[in-house]
């Protein structure tokens, strides 16, 4: 199955971004969604009249430390916040999302 949602840790961050472009509306609602899952979130032109959604997670990580256990922990909140935004895009892209596990 395709994923709908991709995720990359950037300064301090896990970035979550939708993998396709959609409509102002429904950008809309998806945007809403990444919000109430505690993300910093905002629509991005992907190509004319298509937006991106992007979602921002603040995590307590340091790269250049040595965090074996803090890195756990912001793999789990990633895979956790990735399952729930696939989970939640379903009813705006009628099929079946697989998970990350």
């Amino acid at each position: 199955m395709k994923k709908h949602i991709i995720c990359h840790y950037k300064n301090g961050s896990l970035l979550f971004c939708t993998t396709e472009g959609f409509q102002p509306k429904t950008a809309h609602q998806i945007l809403d969604i990444f919000n109430h899952q505690g993300l910093t979130s905002l629509l991005e032109p992907k190509a004319k009249n298509l937006f991106q959604v992007v979602g921002r997670m603040f995590v307590d990580y340091d790269p250049f430390a040595d965090g074996t256990s803090k890195w756990r922990k912001v793999i789990s909140q990633m895979t956790c916040t990735k399952d729930a935004l696939e989970n939640k895009l379903k009813p705006f892209l009628g099929e079946v999302l697989s998970t990350t596990r």
